[in-house]
């Protein structure tokens, strides 16, 4: 009965594609190609710290064990939102990258070759494309791709790029607190305690920049999280879902499953 109930669903979608106007089939079928393409290179993530994703220490629990995450399609408008993004970023790295010719007083430091000059032997160059070096931190099991190193007006500085929407952009006054663990692992891997966060208003294109000072208590406070998240693996026990764990970090979360069974 359920399989004839199937095959009646699959023959009223049908049915329906056939009375849409072309322009519109084809619109559809173009959504759906883009999200069949994007579902193609899905993977599981490596078993290593990232520091984009340190807000939870369960979510990296369940990182660092394999877990298999939630399963889902990926969203033709998401997979828009992350191409856009990319694009941005490859642009305004580029526009920092061309600030010396044009008579400022900055330099776009290449991370590879920041990392050999400054004897960094505890992170592994993985990777390197035009823009993007891809780094291990042998030390704490962190794999990482920064956006970059500047050296402005002889002074050097992590550069961290984030692209959101008007809404979120009109009402930014600082730098997201969503980011700080970000900006600390990064400063804990080159050894820079200053980060400045340029937040991209992805509709309208504008730009607002931030200072993020990292301080010593910040970096411990790092180093007790991966300590202590890693006594958590070792003992293959989920670690106590966190009280102060952001709403959103929580909603895009791609281990919402395994955690409800966890309690």
């Amino acid at each position: 009965m359920a399989r004839n109930s199937l095959k009646n669903v699959m023959r009223l979608i049908d049915a329906v594609k056939e009375t849409l106007p072309p322009e519109q089939d084809f619109l559809n079928d173009l959504k759906r190609s883009i999200e069949l393409e994007d579902n193609k290179y899905r993977r599981l993530p490596s078993k290593t710290y990232k520091p984009s994703g340190m807000n939870c220490m369960r979510a990296s629990y369940y990182q660092l064990t394999g877990t298999q995450p939630d399963e889902a399609d990926s969203s033709y408008v998401m997979v828009g939102i992350c191409n856009s993004g990319t694009d941005i970023h490859v642009r305004v790295q580029k526009a920092v990258e061309q600030m010396k010719e044009n008579g400022m007083d900055c330099e776009y430091i290449d991370v590879a070759h920041f990392v050999k000059s400054r004897n960094l032997d505890y992170l592994t160059i993985v990777s390197k494309t035009d823009m993007e070096t891809k780094l291990y931190h042998k030390k704490y099991n962190m794999s990482f791709m920064c956006d970059g190193i500047i050296k402005y007006k002889n002074h050097y500085y992590i550069l961290e790029l984030k692209t959101e929407s008007s809404f979120k952009f009109v009402n930014r006054k600082g730098v997201d607190i969503s980011h700080y663990n970000q900006g600390t692992a990064y400063s804990l891997a080159f050894g820079l305690d200053e980060v400045i966060f340029v937040y991209i208003n992805r509709d309208m294109l504008d730009m607002k920049a931030f200072m993020f000072n990292v301080t010593n208590e910040m970096k411990t406070q790092m180093v007790g999280y991966i300590d202590e998240c890693d006594s958590y693996v070792k003992r293959h026990i989920a670690p106590p879902k966190p009280d102060n764990v952001l709403k959103k970090t929580c909603s895009y979360c791609g281990y919402k499953t395994q955690c409800r069974k966890d309690g």
